[in-house]
């Protein structure tokens, strides 16, 4: 069973309701759903919440699966479009979050060898992250951390290739602005 493509997986599991298929077809996705997920969300909890849901959600639509696209594309647009509708309704909470750390003081430099530094810098690069629409999260996450195709992200987001290239350059040039600090030593407190 192992050898199966997902798509015979999924074809098995309709026709037998052997929930062996399914296993299978988690064991296969669930850590870059999960990944996905927690470079979207920036909370190890919340990815965990989520990859239960998003597998909850593919479950339960899987008549909604044609075969046109790779499983994995459509199950990774299940969990962008998870992820999304997450931050959405976190929108509020995210924004005070936000502004707390935008008053943290900025004054360090990538030279130091102190630890805080380097938990500064994780913590402002993930701060420039989240600080983005979750349009341009996604495609920045999708292409640049999961090494997902601008093609096949494209697919994921349901979006022209040339509308994912534009929202990947957005993202970069937002984050080359929200970061300039540490990459640009000459800039910064």
């Amino acid at each position: 069973m192992d050898e199966m493509t997902d798509a015979q997986l999924v074809a098995f599991f309709g026709q037998t309701g052997d929930m062996r298929h399914m296993n299978i077809l988690v064991s296969r996705h669930i850590g870059r759903v999960r990944g996905l997920l927690f470079d979207m969300l920036l909370s190890h909890e919340d990815a965990d919440d989520l990859t239960q849901e998003v597998f909850l959600k593919a479950f339960s639509s899987l008549d909604g699966f044609d075969n046109r696209a790779q499983f994995s594309t459509w199950l990774y647009r299940i969990a962008v479009n998870t992820a999304r509708d997450f931050m959405k309704s976190q929108e509020k909470k995210n924004a005070a979050s936000s502004m707390a750390h935008e008053a943290r003081p900025r004054n360090c430099s990538l030279t130091s060898a102190d630890p805080l530094v380097t938990r500064e810098v994780l913590s402002d690069v993930e701060g420039a992250i989240a600080a983005l629409s979750p349009k341009l999260r996604s495609a920045i996450v999708l292409t640049a951390v999961e090494g997902v195709s601008i093609r096949e992200a494209a697919r994921i987001e349901k979006c022209l290739r040339a509308t994912m290239h534009w929202r990947v350059h957005q993202a970069r040039k937002l984050l080359r602005e929200l970061l300039a600090e540490h990459l640009d030593p000459t800039q910064g407190g």
